[in-house]
């Protein structure tokens, strides 16, 4: 279905009649006729391989209803759900879907980066935790194996590894799906090096996309998309919470799993000695604070816009911000998966209740009327 520019999917309650209807009057041969084409479908259920089809996974939740979906976007009252990057803590990303989903807050568009990207297509996919949990285990996995990275390590001329297995990872996860197929509303971003700018992608094969928007620089090459090259959407704007406002979001849940920096303040003078730094650095009794090293300066130099644009999101009205406990765990801790979702689940469900508790979830969460209407068991076709 086609409003204001976009396509939605709508799934409708759909039966067949357990046996085909007939005229009440007959002839003969009509009736011997039919009757042999059911002796015919009776045979071929032995003697011929059966396809049976089988409905998708579909969780029991109210709140996933696509005719509410649909009504909350005609009446500007869609609920967005915007994912930050961080690599590994990208993980608690997961628990909080999941804590959202127990706590009936419907979500009608996703928005990532960087790991957010990943989450949130996974999600944006079925519309369900369940499949999306196993996914993304299944790629941290991948992502905790040092062979793998050994063997796609080559000379650091653009970046220290190949991007093959990296690929194969994300391709393996998503294969030849569009992001246009999803059940929900979804984009990444990513950053444009060839054009100083930022990239929102809508449409298009979805491994490429989120590729491009988890090409972290230096690690994996950046990603050629029609001439361009394509990185970390991060570098210019980890928690898309403006674009989401474009979107016609009314309320926008906005995780932010990016590492923070080390505001101490600095007092090394006007000039700065390198040995002076190297011997601080390993003074345990040292009074002055580490200076920055270079490449730490470089890197706080990549995400200046970033955090930047991360201030301005926190005061957009309808914004929630949300910023789990991850700060312990490491880009590459892909091997704590089950920890770090877990601590994601437990901030989330904590959020959540402290929200409701100050009524601050009022026209997100529907009431008993609502819950009547629950998505169907049969198979999701094309949309219409």
């Amino acid at each position: 279905m086609w409003i204001n520019g976009s396509h939605h999917h709508i799934q409708m309650s759909f039966r067949t009649a357990p046996e085909p209807i007939h005229p009440t009057h007959r002839r003969f041969g009509t009736a011997i006729k039919q009757r042999v084409q059911v002796l015919q479908a009776e045979i071929q259920k032995y003697t011929s391989k059966r396809v049976r089809q089988t409905p998708l996974y579909s969780a029991d939740t109210h709140h996933k209803g696509d005719f509410h979906r649909l009504s909350r976007r005609l009446c500007g009252k869609s609920v967005g759900l915007v994912l930050g990057g961080g690599g590994a803590r990208g993980i608690a990303h997961i628990g909080i879907i999941r804590a959202m989903e127990e706590a009936g807050i419907p979500i009608d568009i996703i928005g990532g980066t960087s790991i957010g990207s990943f989450v949130g297509a996974l999600y944006a996919w079925d519309a369900d935790v369940v499949p999306m949990y196993g996914r993304v285990k299944k790629f941290a996995g991948r992502m905790a194996s040092m062979w793998r990275f050994a063997l796609d390590l080559t000379y650091p001329s653009a970046s220290y590894t190949t991007g093959h297995e990296f690929n194969r990872g994300i391709f393996k996860t998503f294969g030849n799906a569009q992001i246009e197929d999803f059940w929900l509303e979804y984009y990444c971003n990513t950053t444009n090096i060839s054009r100083s700018r930022e990239e929102i992608h809508t449409s298009g094969y979805v491994w490429r996309y989120v590729r491009a928007s988890m090409s972290l620089a230096g690690l994996v090459p950046p990603l050629c998309d029609e001439g361009n090259m394509l990185v970390d959407g991060g570098y210019v704007d980890n928690l898309t919470v403006a674009h989401m406002k474009q979107l016609g979001a009314d309320t926008i849940f906005a995780v932010d799993v990016g590492s923070l920096d080390d505001d101490t303040p600095q007092q090394f003078g006007d000039s700065l000695s390198g040995f002076w730094a190297l011997l601080n650095r390993w003074n345990p009794f040292g009074a002055h604070p580490n200076p920055p090293t270079l490449s730490e300066i470089q890197a706080r130099l990549a995400y200046v816009s970033s955090v930047d644009a991360l201030e301005r999101a926190k005061s957009i009205k309808g914004c929630r911000y949300m910023r789990p406990p991850i700060d312990p765990y490491g880009t590459l801790d892909f091997g704590k998966f089950d920890e770090i979702h877990d601590v994601g689940y437990r901030f989330g469900k904590e959020f959540l209740a402290k929200l409701r508790e100050d009524g601050e979830l009022g026209g997100v969460e529907e009431g008993e009327k609502e819950r009547q209407l629950r998505r169907t068991m049969a198979p999701r076709r094309a949309s219409i």
